[in-house]
């Protein structure tokens, strides 16, 4: 009897590990989900406001009477890496969706295992029955904080890799902007300069590039961190920077005449992201700390749970 409720329990924490990972697969398929709507949203909107210009005409050609509005601008830097955007992750969501099945059928194995354990404790005398049930209700209660922790860590771990690199892309966006105030004639790109040209062949560019790499990272920062449950973080607070970059570009160029109000915002956000991103990372190592107290209580519990039981069997 003793072998067979032990054998019920490992089989049960089993189910459990599972289930959790399946919990929060499915809070990271809701969280892309959500991405993907506001990215769907976004290429609607930059579609119908894409500019109707030439392909090649220059700003001031006489076939363009005007500078482009914001929302021309933005949607010539946006909707061709929006695009890109969506379709990365809609193939992320249908890799997360294929890996729900693997996770198919443990809510009902669990339910049979309860149910088996119930069988199990009514075969036993009333005494120790009720022993066995405090004792099972105890261990029950530490594996699922062990299992909450460990998911956390591994999230955790997971998020502040992505961190790190959401922090490099910003630094190197930073580098790219700083080159291209110091060598980027504004006045004249403006009088004689191509759109296209200011996103593909230029300083500028490239910190497009950079920021658009950011924001990726951060993603996928945010859909590890989205799961956590035990320890406190805020990944609505840290901030993406593409599309207010782009805005605060267009400023720089049509409005200031200088790169300023860009370098400012990169400036906030990195700062931002920075303080984010390391109190993010004390929470994982006060996390792993008592990752491995509970760790050490749940072998002991258990393998005493495991003594007890088999010295009341006998007796």
């Amino acid at each position: 009897m003793a072998r067979r409720l032990d054998k019920i329990e490992k089989e049960m924490g089993y189910c459990e590990i599972k289930l959790e990972k399946e919990r929060r697969l499915r809070g990271q398929i809701s969280f892309l989900n959500a991405d993907v709507e506001a990215l769907d949203r976004l290429v609607q909107l930059y579609e119908t406001r894409a500019l109707p210009r030439p392909a090649g005409a220059r700003l001031t050609d006489a076939r363009v009477s005007r500078r482009p509005s914001q929302e021309e601008f933005l949607a010539a830097g946006l909707l061709e890496i929006v695009q890109e955007e969506r379709e990365i992750l809609n193939r992320e969501l249908e890799g997360l969706k294929a890996r729900l099945h693997a996770f198919a059928g443990f809510e009902a194995k669990r339910s049979l295992l309860e149910e088996e354990k119930r069988n199990a404790l009514k075969d036993l005398a009333p005494a120790v029955s009720a022993k066995m049930r405090r004792i099972n209700e105890n261990f029950e209660k530490i594996e699922r904080q062990w299992n909450y922790l460990t998911e956390d860590s591994i999230n955790l771990e997971e998020g502040t890799f992505f961190l790190d690199r959401n922090l490099d892309y910003l630094r190197s966006c930073r580098t790219f902007l700083i080159a291209a105030k110091g060598s980027f004639d504004i006045e004249s790109w403006v009088a004689t300069g191509y759109l296209t040209d200011l996103f593909r062949h230029s300083y500028i560019g490239r910190a497009k590039e950079m920021a658009d790499g950011a924001d990726r990272n951060l993603k996928m920062g945010l859909k590890e961190l989205v799961c956590v449950s035990k320890v406190k973080v805020r990944p609505e607070a840290f901030q993406r920077v593409l599309e207010n970059l782009l805005a605060a570009l267009y400023e720089d160029l049509f409005v200031e005449g200088k790169l300023q109000n860009s370098l400012r915002l990169l400036d906030e956000a990195l700062t931002c992201n920075l303080k984010l991103s390391e109190h993010v990372k004390s929470k994982r190592e006060a996390l792993g700390a008592r990752l491995d107290q509970t760790e050490k209580v749940r072998t002991q519990l258990f393998s005493r749970m495991g003594v007890d039981r088999r010295s009341r069997m006998v007796g």
